[in-house]
């Protein structure tokens, strides 16, 4: 008997199918919603016929039958839709009306500061590198000169991925028990020792990217935010050469009137060491609250590629040298545009984004 029901069920969802798909008239649709799905109508008829069943049978019965009540609902609203737009169409639509432009979307503005920054390094002969977000504590630390208890491992407040499962394949060798092999990545530097394993020099590259740290989230700070680093290794690179570069594409950004300084600092993955300041852009270099009254910008580290770091990469720094930069993109942005919150870039508020 379950087949029977089961039968009758289908053939009336087809009948009903059918019926709909000509169906050009609102009182016809009534009449066909009645006939259809009314008290007494044809499903309604089948429901009953359901009580006769075992009670295996009758839940199966009863699961089909709702479902293709559902069906023939959604038969109906479509059919209703179509016939109400005919009857509307032929009375209202006005064809010299202008038609309704969709909203069109806008790239953020760090998306659109990082094309702009990249046009700039691609004309001076550099390619874009990319690569994983979540790195190995061997890729993002160790191989960048930077071992387990060194004290500059706590300049990155890091965030540690936790593995469910371990296998061999994803096992690397971690010296601090119950820590992580893998970390979201607190700098874009692994990608430099990633691309270097299918490059040899020269190589002039750029890698931008998002970052995360665990940062006190406020104005001048996020857990994620965006990086842009740089790599040149070739012969008889000196620091002359990165002034240079780094000269050229500041004053391409902000102006041809700013002047860079280097300052000796520490990274442990260049030796020397640089930080890079820029002419403060607001008070021309005069000495204003932006800059702290002392005329300059702090806008990027850099440094000669330390020679560990270069034979980590597989390069022979007897032969070979290089240096390295690395920019916060995110402040860039707040510099060019005169932002002072970083978190209204992550907000995903409308009023914001459409200013640029």
């Amino acid at each position: 008997m379950i087949k029977s029901v089961l039968k009758k069920l289908n053939k009336i969802q087809e009948q009903a199918r059918l019926k709909l798909g000509k169906i050009t008239d609102l009182q016809k649709l009534e009449n066909l919603r009645i006939e259809y799905l009314g008290r007494k109508g044809k499903l309604n008829q089948i429901f009953k016929e359901l009580i006769n069943l075992n009670a295996e049978d009758k839940k199966e019965a009863g699961r089909t039958a709702n479902k293709i009540k559902l069906e023939i609902e959604r038969y109906f609203k479509i059919a209703s839709d179509r016939v109400s737009q005919q009857d509307s169409g032929d009375r209202n639509f006005d064809e010299t009306v202008p038609g309704l432009f969709p909203k069109i979307g806008s790239l953020h503005p760090i998306t659109e500061f990082i094309d702009k920054i990249a046009q700039i390094f691609i004309s001076m002969g550099f390619e874009i590198a990319e690569d994983r977000e979540v790195e190995t504590v061997r890729y993002n630390f160790d191989k960048l000169n930077i071992s387990e208890d060194h004290p500059a491992r706590d300049m990155w407040d890091t965030f540690y991925v936790k593995l469910k499962v371990k296998s061999e394949k994803l096992r690397v060798k971690e010296k601090t028990i119950g820590t992580s092999p893998l970390v979201l990545r607190t700098h874009t530097s692994p990608v430099q020792l990633r691309a270097m394993e299918t490059r040899q020099p020269p190589v002039r590259l750029i890698v931008p990217g998002r970052v995360y740290r665990h940062e006190a989230t406020d104005a001048s700070h996020e857990t994620n935010f965006y990086q842009l680093e740089g790599l040149v290794i070739d012969r008889d690179i000196s620091v002359a050469n990165m002034i240079y570069v780094l000269d050229q594409v500041l004053k391409t950004l902000f102006g041809q009137q700013i002047k860079i300084r280097i300052r000796p600092s520490f990274f442990p993955f260049v030796e020397p060491g640089h930080e890079v300041d820029m002419s403060c852009i607001i008070c021309g270099g005069r000495g204003c609250s932006v800059c702290s009254q002392t005329g300059w910008l702090e806008m990027l580290g850099a440094g000669m590629v330390h020679p560990v770091v270069l034979k980590n990469m597989g390069v022979d720094s007897q032969k070979f040298s290089g240096f390295a930069f690395g920019m916060g993109i995110d402040r860039l942005v707040m510099l060019y545009y005169g932002i002072d919150d970083i978190r209204l870039f992550y907000s995903g508020d409308l009023r914001f984004l459409r200013q640029f």
